[in-house]
């Protein structure tokens, strides 16, 4: 490697550890949902398996270094295995590190509720999808759509009687055509369950649910309804997001590629920012990835996140041809080239490792707005 290339924002050697984890806890799952690649055998990981407590310990030391966890299963249920999801929560949480799960919400008992708010998850995202009991069994048999609300229900209750406002609660719904008129009524259940975040995900389309991707299909439609769904979440004190933002562009093909991917770059900085662990020890650069760039079981997290393939892959990401799984991937969207890209990229790294060097300082606290305000200011010419 050339020292040019050492010096560049492309190499590992200079990328700090990432201030954000994925731990797959699991890939089994209760559910067969319509549109979950678990369903058709397209995961990315290894089908139903559990992560050991050893492979999670071999983390330990680099937790100090982590802001945020996602504490779920990529294609399982992180709740079928409650001792094990406490078990881990419980560590995480002796940091000051942010933790987030996303669920089905079937699973959500009234003990693992109370448990939940008493050990401090952060933020919890449930799955739901519909605002009709009938859509919601289509599309995620077997479940059933009052278990979810039950659930939701306890969690709220014990927050109250435990007077905490954690973990903040939202809701996310796919978009297909079949459940995207009830997206409107949807943000209303949301907010009687005292939900104030509803999320509109785009469909990465898989076997059994070709043609039904409303982000891919029926832009129309998505734009119109999320833009009455807006007006509602305006009146009613809700907020709505698109995931990706830019899902209903009209320059955004299947899976959001633009019609001029040339002039484009995907939006991503996962490769640089965070990873998933999966149940095997594997690293993997993002939910979406089929590649692993090392296991855990014979190299530590440092050496691995290191490593000449994070760096090739980093390399490949911000060039005009990406991998094939990026393209393909519609939780990150596509923007122009321009120099703020590379910007951007190069004051977060550097404010990771400011921060992590002179955080508890409080001159570089005093100076952080001051820093902030400078940035802005540049992205904004």
């Amino acid at each position: 490697m050339s020292s040019e290339e050492k010096r560049s924002l492309m190499t590992s050697r200079w990328v700090p550890l990432p201030h954000t984890l994925t731990l797959e806890l699991t890939s089994y799952c209760n559910l067969r949902c319509r549109m979950c690649p678990k369903t058709h055998h397209s995961v990315n990981t290894v089908e139903n398996q559990v992560m050991s407590r050893d492979i999670f310990d071999r983390l330990s030391d680099i937790l100090p270094f982590i802001n945020n966890v996602e504490l779920s299963g990529l294609w399982g249920e992180a709740f079928m295995h409650p001792d094990l999801y406490l078990y881990i929560l419980g560590k995480l949480k002796q940091h000051p590190i942010t933790v987030t799960t996303t669920s089905n919400g079937t699973l959500l008992t009234d003990d693992l509720a109370r448990q939940l708010v008493e050990i401090g998850l952060d933020r919890l995202t449930i799955s739901l999808d519909s605002a009709k009991a009938e859509t919601y069994a289509r599309l995620r048999p077997p479940g059933k759509r009052e278990a979810v609300i039950h659930g939701l229900e306890s969690l709220q209750r014990w927050k109250k009687n435990l007077a905490r406002s954690l973990p903040a609660v939202e809701l996310a719904f796919v978009g297909l055509r079949e459940n995207i008129e009830e997206f409107p009524d949807f943000v209303r259940d949301a907010k009687r369950l005292g939900i104030n975040k509803v999320v509109l995900q785009a469909l990465g389309e898989y076997e059994g649910v070709r043609g039904e991707s409303v982000a891919d299909h029926f832009k129309d439609l998505g734009h119109r309804i999320f833009c009455e769904s807006s007006v509602i979440a305006k009146e009613i004190g809700m907020t709505i997001e698109l995931f990706p933002p830019d899902q209903f562009e009209t320059s955004r093909q299947a899976c959001g590629v633009p019609v001029k991917p040339a002039s484009v770059r995907k939006d991503c900085l996962d490769p640089w920012t965070r990873a998933v662990i999966s149940t095997t020890g594997d690293v993997l650069p993002c939910c979406a990835s089929p590649l692993s760039m090392g296991n855990l079981g014979n190299q530590s997290f440092t050496a691995i996140w290191t490593s000449t393939p994070y760096a090739n892959l980093r390399r490949s990401i911000r060039s005009d041809k990406p991998p094939a799984m990026c393209v393909a991937c519609t939780g990150r969207p596509w923007t122009g080239k321009t120099w703020k890209q590379s910007f951007h990229l190069f004051q977060l790294l550097l404010g990771i490792h400011l921060n992590r060097r002179f955080g508890r300082s409080l001159l570089f606290q005093k100076i952080k707005p001051v820093l902030k305000k400078t940035r802005d200011r540049i992205l904004s010419k």
